[in-house]
């Protein structure tokens, strides 16, 4: 089952980026072109099914079925969903026309502020409120995009302090470990020392008694009469 489900999603991920291709190619024509809707009719039928397959993969991460799975890789497979979701609302919002479909909507390009303001083909005709328009879409854009990124950082965040804890609980057990150690050897010294000093006294015990019977013997010997 876990393998099986890192295959659909590296199947997802290809699809996503087969539909972004897609979506570029469909620039290229004009808007009242066959092409355009063409593209834009399969687009739509291919991203609907993303969505299913998407919300399959959810569904599969949460079954009993994966509970053999650590917390660490559930937040990792987690990520890799919220990043696919991702992918697939960009591309959805370029297909509709509400913004950039490119990753590099999430994030915002400082060197713009420097630079002179330039009108495009898309926004040469609009007037003050279109334009105001269209910058509140990008804003909110932006906004769900770092709203995104924010949760991403959020789980790693999570995943460092498991990781951390898991590390400092190690150290405590290895630390443990060493002291047991420290004892045991100190133990073993002090028994090998003792077991020393109880056979030294052992063999003086045997010579005092093997004088103290050929001393009896010589009495023994010199009361008996020739």
């Amino acid at each position: 089952m876990s393998e099986k489900w890192l295959k659909e999603h590296d199947n997802l991920e290809k699809l996503l980026q087969k539909a972004n291709q897609s979506l570029s190619e469909r620039a290229k024509y004009p808007k009242s072109s066959s092409n355009y809707n063409k593209i834009t009719n399969q687009l739509k039928t291919q991203l609907g099914k993303i969505e299913i397959s998407i919300n399959g993969l959810e569904r599969a991460l949460e079954d009993s079925n994966e509970s053999k799975l650590t917390y660490l890789e559930k937040n990792r497979r987690a990520n890799m969903l919220n990043q696919l979701k991702t992918s697939l609302r960009q591309i959805d919002q370029g297909l509709k026309g509400e913004g950039p479909s490119q990753k590099d909507s999430l994030l915002i390009d400082f060197e713009a502020f420097n630079a002179q303001p330039t009108e495009s083909e898309e926004t040469v005709n609009f007037n003050s409120e279109q334009l105001s328009s269209q910058h509140d879409r990008i804003i909110q854009n932006q906004e769900r995009g770092l709203e995104t990124l924010s949760h991403v950082i959020q789980n790693q965040k999570r995943i460092a302090t498991t990781i951390g804890g898991e590390v400092d609980r190690q150290n405590d057990l290895i630390d443990s470990m060493g002291d047991k150690m420290d004892n045991l050897n100190e133990r073993l010294i002090k028994e090998t020392r003792n077991t020393r000093v109880i056979m030294h006294k052992s063999g003086t015990c045997g010579l005092w008694m093997i004088v103290l019977i050929l001393l009896i013997a010589i009495i023994i010997i010199a009361a008996i009469p020739i």
